[in-house]
């Protein structure tokens, strides 16, 4: 599309910003509100498809449904020479995909960060009902200011809708698709949890965990293949952020985080200290391994998990505990040895019958004492030289400067984001957040809340009722109708809008009401026949109806109504006008025989109109 290309007179393309499967992105600008849009137009050699046309129409009633500050507003959709179309937030930025190659390696810190923008984005789709299904770096924007928002939702369905996925039809991308999906098992907030673990070891490695030739071959290592460890690619990753990556990719989705907000709170103390001596996460169900039908690959899987075999040993892992625990190693020995966890292996001993070595007690002695030893040396220091970062959303800047310093913190210039819940100059959250464990001296990011998104309102007057308040609707306002009859502007048209034009207004808390136009109003003709002329006037005065008056000569008494054009009891509008004969009286008797032709003309055509504001006297023929 070329640039300036006006889109039903409102949107101006600026410049293409790229493309995808569906459809083509443009920077746009929204002429109405004098703003910067993002218009998805989709894809010409697809427009006609129902399935792409159901998948548009489904991103934009997704993205509607959910109101959140990292998650991309939809603000209209419709149709532009028979293609469909979304009008969405602009961000000023770039995709999550583009930043981290621009910026690895990507600080720890800002990483955590990252991923609890999106993890509270997820978390409220979740609430909703909504799973995004499509889950990557693409589909995850972030502006100069460090803000994320997810976008395109064109996938997305409702919890208890029917799957999109089928056996060997896979929608998704497969370098983040749960293994899960592409036997045939329906998406879930589990899957969801899977991609989102896969994006935090890319934006941790700079490359996803598994590649192929073919698709094929990578969900085959998706199903099979254990997670690659990123303290292999960077030993300094703290292992308790490398364990949010290994819960969250699980093979069995039974051993994955329960939601995106229990994700959120391991990953917020990832970087504690407290959690420094933390060992490596192994899920606790036996069935790990994912079965992946065998055509998606070329070489053989594994048949069944519970035999899984120790390449060298040729060894089911069950045989492996027995084998170690007779040679006399402890439970934690044979637990790194088999790579599972020290009550996975009691099980399997005591389920067998075979007794296990325990720790002599006064090793344990010796370790208890050292350790008390140790942390009365440990919480001294730690006393005088740390402190736990203190809570202090919902305060002032200065409010929260004052706690801080107390704190023995500093506090580095406030960053701003718009937000509907927090008012607006009160801190919305803090880098680290509340509840890490901090040396003193440490700078602390404050993010205040710069109010709710405003929207500028357009002027509605003229515009159909239906395109008004399907674009406010899209904006997030709550719409009301009132109808008002009208003889300017025509039925179903706006009159007037109850918040004014071109003032920039909160969409979540305003309700505006449109004054629609109902035409004309109408008016029951009464029987004026037998009235007087000034009785009638009186009345089309009062309903606002025009008049028109024939004079002819009559035996009925000067200035009487003798016939009405419309009969009485029909309806009338104020744009009609109501025609009355009005009696003349008798025709003068003195008339000579040859001026009666004169006379009978005259008397015919001595008619006048007259609008139901002015009067009208008949005409006298005296010869």
């Amino acid at each position: 599309m070329e640039q300036g290309t006006m889109i039903d007179h409102r949107y101006r393309v600026v410049h293409p910003l790229g493309g995808g499967g569906m459809a083509n992105v443009y920077q746009a600008f929204d002429t109405y509100l004098n703003r910067d849009v993002t218009l998805k137009m989709i894809r010409l050699d697809i427009k006609d498809q129902p399935d792409a046309v159901e998948r548009f129409q489904r991103e934009a009633k997704a993205a509607t449904a959910l109101v959140n500050d990292h998650i991309v507003q939809v603000y209209d959709a419709g149709e532009f020479d028979g293609s469909s179309y979304l009008v969405m937030e602009y961000v000023d930025g770039m995709d999550l995909k583009d930043y981290t190659q621009a910026h690895f390696p990507i600080p720890y810190h800002k990483v955590v960060d990252i991923m609890e923008q999106i993890l509270d984005a997820v978390a409220a789709a979740h609430r909703a009902g909504i799973i995004h299904r499509d889950l990557k770096p693409q589909n995850i924007l972030i502006d100069r200011q460090g803000q994320v928002k997810i976008t395109d939702f064109g996938i997305a369905t409702a919890k208890k809708s029917e799957s999109l996925t089928q056996v060997h039809t896979v929608i998704g991308s497969i370098h983040y698709l749960a293994p899960e999906l592409p036997i045939g098992q329906h998406a879930s907030a589990q899957s969801d949890i899977y991609a989102l673990g896969v994006i935090l070891y890319e934006l941790l490695t700079n490359q996803v965990p598994y590649q192929g030739d073919t698709p094929e071959q990578v969900a085959y290592k998706h199903g099979n293949m254990p997670m690659p460890f990123v303290r292999d690619f960077d030993s300094q990753v703290p292992q308790p952020l490398e364990n949010v990556i290994l819960r969250a990719t699980a093979k069995n989705p039974v051993d994955r985080y329960f939601s995106a907000e229990d994700m959120a709170a391991d990953l917020k103390t990832s970087l504690s200290k407290r959690r420094s001596k933390e060992s490596r996460y192994v899920p606790e169900t036996s069935d790990e391994t994912r079965l992946v039908d065998t055509d998606l690959a070329d070489r053989p899987y594994v048949a069944d998990p519970d035999i899984l075999k120790d390449p060298e040993e040729g060894k089911s892992v069950t045989d492996q505990i027995i084998d170690y625990a007779k040679q006399g190693m402890s439970i934690k020995e044979i637990a790194m040895q088999v790579d599972r966890m020290p009550k996975f292996v009691r099980q399997v001993l005591s389920k067998n019958g075979v007794k296990y070595k325990s720790a002599k007690k006064w090793v344990v002695s010796l370790v208890m004492l050292v350790l008390l030893l140790a942390s009365f040396g440990g919480a001294s220091y730690f006393k005088n030289n740390y402190v736990t970062m203190p809570d202090v959303t919902n305060m002032s800047v200065n409010q929260a400067e004052s706690k801080l310093s107390d704190a023995g913190l500093t506090v580095s210039g406030p960053t701003y984001a718009s937000s509907k819940t927090v008012t607006s100059g009160q801190v919305m959250k803090t880098k680290p957040g509340s509840g890490a464990y901090l040396k003193k001296g440490t700078s602390v990011s404050l993010v205040v809340s710069s109010g709710a998104n405003k929207v500028t309102l357009a002027d509605y007057s003229g515009w159909s009722y239906g395109e008004a308040a399907a674009q406010l609707s899209g904006q997030g306002f709550t719409v009301k109708r009132k109808s008002q009859a009208s003889s300017d502007v025509p039925s179903g048209e706006v009159i007037s809008q109850s918040a004014a034009a071109f003032t920039a207004v909160d969409p979540s808390s305003t309700t505006i009401t449109l004054t629609v136009s109902t035409g004309p109003s109408k008016v029951q003709v009464p029987n004026l026949v037998g009235k007087n002329q000034s009785d009638a006037m009186n009345w089309a005065n009062s309903n606002r109806i025009q008049l028109s008056f024939n004079f002819t000569n009559s035996s009925q008494t000067s200035g009487q109504v003798i016939a009405q054009d419309i009969p009485a009891g029909s309806q009338i509008t104020s744009d009609k006008t109501l025609t009355l004969t009005i009696s003349a009286g008798q025709e003068n008797s003195t008339n000579s025989n040859n001026n009666s032709n004169d006379s009978n003309n005259n008397s015919s055509n001595s008619s006048s109109s007259s609008s139901s504001s002015s009067s009208s006297s008949p005409s006298s023929n005296n010869h």
